[in-house]
């Protein structure tokens, strides 16, 4: 069975480079970069460095759903590992492959993610309901040990365990190529975030499953695409968030709890940008006290 690695990238040069190295001590094979319209020289040095390597241009930045199904469309491998580009695997593939194969009805697979310090990332999750979405968007971010944002995260689930999980995180994720073309690929409607959920959703109401397995472990270095528009990146999350809410919602009850779920959000993405603004404002101010220390 052949496998494809499709890593997204945007502006991340040295992560990329990174993943690019890790990937090939991994023994992965056919390798694919689809860049969206970089300008920190990322495609100069993939041309350069890693000549093996397709690279795929999608100018524009059309969002990371776009990006994922450009380099599908590029492969006709039989499976295809979408990865972040502040990925670095510490294990070879193989494990993974081996476990689709004992599970045929597998459309999606998550590696163990762990965070730069070496913790376990929280990569594996329940489906948001509205009542648990509701509670862990308001109190996730001032109070992350809340019971909502505890069972939402499953920090309760031994991570050590290789089960059947409600969805991956897309920062890596294995897929089917029989699986996608009976669901279809990645909801281009969102540009960044909850594509994930979306297409695991998906993939469980077709009759496929979505699985974690830790006996491969990968590094991620979170957030260092979504930090360089930070401001934007927020506001585009909770517009995942209301889209995946609409497409899940779609009876009645949804149409009733529209205006309510919207407000939640509108709340939500308020507070996120004054805590974000406040961390920033600490960090301008920590930066200006390191100066003034510098130059007495």
């Amino acid at each position: 069975m052949s496998m494809a690695a499709v890593i997204i990238n945007y502006n991340t040069r040295e992560d990329l480079k990174r993943c690019l190295r890790s990937l090939a001590g991994a023994g992965a094979e056919e390798i694919l970069v689809v860049d969206n319209g970089s300008t920190d020289g990322s495609q100069e040095m993939v041309q350069t460095e890693f000549p093996g390597v397709r690279l795929l241009d999608n100018p524009g930045n059309k969002g990371y759903s776009s990006a994922c199904n450009c380099g599908i469309g590029a492969t006709d491998a039989d499976y295809v590992f979408i990865l972040n580009s502040d990925t670095e695997f510490l294990d070879r593939l193989e494990k993974l492959i081996a476990h689709m194969e004992e599970h045929p009805r597998m459309g999606a697979l998550g590696p163990m993610l762990l965070n730069g310090d070496g913790s376990v990332q929280m990569s594996c999750r329940k489906f948001p309901s509205v009542g648990g979405s509701l509670f862990h968007g308001l109190l996730g971010d001032w109070m992350p040990d809340n019971p909502f944002t505890r069972k939402y995260h499953m920090k309760d689930f031994d991570h050590r365990v290789a089960c059947e999980v409600d969805w991956v995180s897309g920062a890596a994720m294995l897929l089917r190529r029989e699986a996608l073309e009976a669901t279809g690929l990645f909801d281009e409607g969102y540009f960044m975030y909850v594509e994930d959920v979306d297409l695991c959703h998906r993939l469980w109401q077709a009759g496929w499953h979505v699985g974690y397995c830790p006996q491969v472990r990968v590094m991620h270095y979170i957030g260092r695409t979504s930090r360089q528009q930070s401001a934007r990146m927020l506001l585009e999350h909770h517009r995942s968030m209301y889209r995946y809410f609409i497409k899940t919602h779609s009876g009645l009850r949804g149409w009733v709890l529209r205006p309510f779920v919207l407000a939640g959000l509108v709340l939500r993405f308020a507070l996120c940008l004054i805590r974000a603004r406040l961390r920033s404002g600490n960090w301008d101010a920590e930066r200006s006290v390191r100066r003034k220390h510098k130059t007495r």
